[in-house]
C-alpha cells in the first residue's frame, strides 16, 4: 500500500512510503509503529499527526487494508 505524507511530517519520510500490508488488515495505531521503526523517526507517532484513510479521518483503532488509501496528515498554522 503506498501511504502519503502532507505538512510537517513529509519531511522525515522524504515523500511517499510504500508498505506491504497483511490482507485481514492492520490497526493504524500498528502501521504508525512500523513506519516509525522503518524510517527510524518517532514523528509519525505524535498524536497531533492525523490518519486519514480513504479521505476520512480516522482514529487510532480503525483497520486499514490494502487496497486502501492511507495518508498522514501534520496540523497546519496560518498567518
Amino acid at each position: 500500500m503506498k501511504i502519503g505524507f502532507y505538512g510537517q511530517i513529509k519531511r522525515p519520510f522524504g515523500g511517499a512510503a510504500e508498505v506491504t500490508a497483511p490482507n485481514e488488515g492492520v490497526t493504524v495505531a500498528a502501521l504508525r509503529r512500523l513506519l516509525a521503526e522503518r524510517y527510524e523517526d518517532e514523528a509519525i507517532l505524535e498524536r497531533s499527526v492525523r490518519a486519514v484513510v480513504n479521505d476520512e479521518i480516522v482514529p487510532e483503532t480503525h483497520v486499514v487494508f490494502p487496497v486502501d488509501t492511507v495518508e498522514f496528515m501534520s496540523p497546519v498554522s496560518g498567518g
